[in-house]
């Protein structure tokens, strides 16, 4: 098949820019055609990436540089060119650019497929507002350039399909998995010897508002094992400074820097606890990815969020942006950690690790775009 990815930022600026970076990359592996329409691509010598200008919204500027992110721009010229010759379109993003994309694929006859990938909080956090009225505002826009103008959406989740419903959209929702890549997976590394004999608390992801850090540190500070917990923050972003500084007042300093492939891997299959408190998510990479090692993960019950998906019962929950409830499950698993590092709770997690690997995922979407194509 010949594929059209509409997408403002093809980069590893978020979980859905990565998401699609390596959808494509293995739907290019498995012989389809793929254009990449975006106004940013880390390579643009890339023969099937067609550039759109891009631009930044008012007071998210900081935060978006930091992530490498560019909202694109309309261009009917560039969209016509790159669609041209294809089968589908898909649009990543309900923002701006999905407006003239949707209109130029239906000019061209082209099936198209919307995707949810981004909440009104993720854009809220990047301009430092929490507000209702801002939150609505957020969804019509979203609604207006991708929502309503598409028949058929991808959701990550059946969490966030039901979102999208919720919200009174009237697509049909279809729920793929963004998926474990293979190179997650249950190993037997050496634990690094400056673990010790500490609870090792691990998260990975971008330093940022939405993502909780900061809530996770003061659990740690508020735990009556605070002495003999190692919290790992993996990753950078524009709260670093802020979170190494915060850190600082612990007993045990936490290690706060972005690693390499090889050190995630074994930190991923080394760590006691894969610890997750971001508030907003429709699935999340960085479970996928520690499930995947099959590392237990602790997560918060936010509403906005599905991540809690794969918590294997409620001792790996805590309640959201609550720090006393969040100290309390790193209490009970100081002291359970060696039923945590057990044969039996990592071989529970790899079990549910086998639902989402990358290979059937795609396979899934292979079969869905399919039928979309052979539909029209």
């Amino acid at each position: 098949m010949h594929i059209a990815i509409v997408i403002d930022s093809y980069n590893d600026a978020n979980g859905g820019t990565i998401a699609t970076k390596r959808l494509v990359e293995e739907l290019r592996n498995r012989g389809h055609k793929v254009n990449i329409i975006s106004a940013i691509h880390e390579d643009p010598s890339d023969p099937g990436f067609y550039k759109v200008p891009g631009f930044v919204l008012p007071g998210t500027g900081a935060s978006l540089e930091n992530m490498k992110f560019l909202f694109g721009r309309n261009d009917r010229k560039v969209f016509e060119q790159a669609m041209k010759e294809v089968d589908v379109v898909q649009v990543q993003f309900p923002f701006l650019m999905a407006l003239g994309a949707v209109k130029a694929a239906k000019r061209l006859g082209k099936p198209v497929v919307g995707a949810f990938h981004v909440q009104p909080q993720n854009i809220m956090a990047a301009m430092g507002k929490t507000s209702r009225s801002l939150e609505r505002f957020i969804w019509a826009t979203f609604k207006f350039f991708l929502f309503k103008r598409v028949e058929i959406i991808t959701t990550p989740s059946v969490f966030a399909a039901n979102l999208l419903q919720s919200e009174g959209v009237k697509a049909e929702t279809f729920p793929i998995s963004n998926g474990i890549p293979p190179e997650y997976y249950k190993d037997h590394c050496v634990r690094p010897d400056w673990f010790g004999d500490r609870l090792v608390l691990l998260n990975i992801g971008r330093h940022a508002y939405e993502k909780r850090q900061l809530l996770l540190i003061e659990a740690v500070r508020r735990s009556k094992y605070k002495n003999n917990i190692q919290l790992i923050l993996a990753g950078r972003g524009e709260r670093t400074e802020e979170l190494i500084a915060s850190g600082k007042s612990l007993p045990v300093e936490p290690f706060i820097r972005y690693i390499s492939p090889q050190d995630k891997f074994t930190f991923l299959n080394t760590a006691d606890l894969f610890v997750h408190g971001s508030f907003v998510e429709l699935e999340s990479l960085s479970c996928l990815e520690a499930v995947g090692c099959g590392l237990p993960c602790l997560i918060s019950d936010s509403k906005y969020s599905a991540a809690s998906m794969f918590a294997l019962d409620e001792r790996f929950t805590f309640i959201a942006d609550n720090p006393d409830s969040l100290a309390a499950k790193f209490d009970y698993w100081y002291e359970n950690r060696d039923s945590l590092r057990s044969d039996r709770i990592r071989n529970e997690v790899h079990k549910m690790a086998e639902k989402y690997r990358f290979e059937k995922v795609v396979s899934d979407y292979e079969a869905f775009i399919s039928g979309v194509v052979n539909k029209n």
